[in-house]
């Protein structure tokens, strides 16, 4: 990839966390350390927390106490307004997509490059680079509409790729497309990692788990065991 915005990887650190809705508790007391560089994947049981712990990650939910610190940013004392820090550091592969339904693949790309890193040069390169990673070039006009479910799980991970990001989230990214798919978003994950960034993906694809082994965190209710 092009010299990007960003390079090395982020460190996270969880002390102490609770995290529920309502009269739930997903998390108690929660301590995680990922040392930068990492690629650790994030397992559980349905209903483990698995997405609600990379929500912490990405700024999107405030722990109900405790510290949580993603790449030296204080998130839990985080003001709405400044999410945007996070944003510049953390790319971030939600399940639904969340692709804008009037763009074009290429702006969807595009348009969260430009916000998060503003003063970028040539972000269209940038974006188009992206789209060139996941197969999507031949693309790049087309809306969400006019796609498949696996090729916008693709525009998602150029979205969130774009500018090399230092810690990339991915909540499972390979849950809605076929093995050999699978195998190029992991090989792109590797090769991100490889970069720098750190990988944090929360997955249950057991093809995915047992083919391209790395250590493992995994969540039971309200307890996290670390394997691997």
């Amino acid at each position: 990839m092009s010299q990007p915005p960003q390079r090395a990887g982020g460190a996270v650190v969880l002390r102490d966390v609770t995290v529920g809705y309502g009269n739930m508790t997903v998390f108690a007391d929660l301590s995680v350390d990922i040392e930068p560089g990492s690629f650790v994947y994030i397992v559980g049981p349905s209903g483990s927390g698995k997405s609600t712990f990379l929500k912490l990650l990405h700024g999107s939910l405030r722990p109900d106490c405790g510290t949580v610190l993603v790449d030296s940013l204080p998130l839990h004392g985080m003001r709405p307004w400044q999410t945007g820090q996070v944003r510049r550091r953390v790319g971030c592969i939600f399940q639904d997509y969340e692709l804008l339904p009037h763009l074009t693949a290429l702006e969807n790309v595009l348009l969260p490059l430009q916000l998060a890193h503003p003063r970028v040069r040539h972000p269209r390169d940038f974006a188009m680079e992206a789209l060139e990673l996941v197969g999507l070039e031949e693309e790049m006009d087309e809306v969400p509409g006019r796609l498949s479910g696996g090729q916008q799980q693709r525009v998602a991970i150029a979205r969130a790729i774009a500018h090399q990001p230092r810690i990339l989230l991915a909540d499972e990214p390979t849950g809605n497309v076929d093995s050999p798919t699978s195998a190029d978003i992991m090989n792109l994950f590797a090769d991100l990692n490889g970069m720098g960034s750190t990988v944090i993906m929360a997955t249950h694809d057991e093809w995915v788990l047992a083919t391209f082994p790395r250590p493992t965190l995994v969540l039971e209710l309200q307890a996290m065991v670390q394997a691997g």
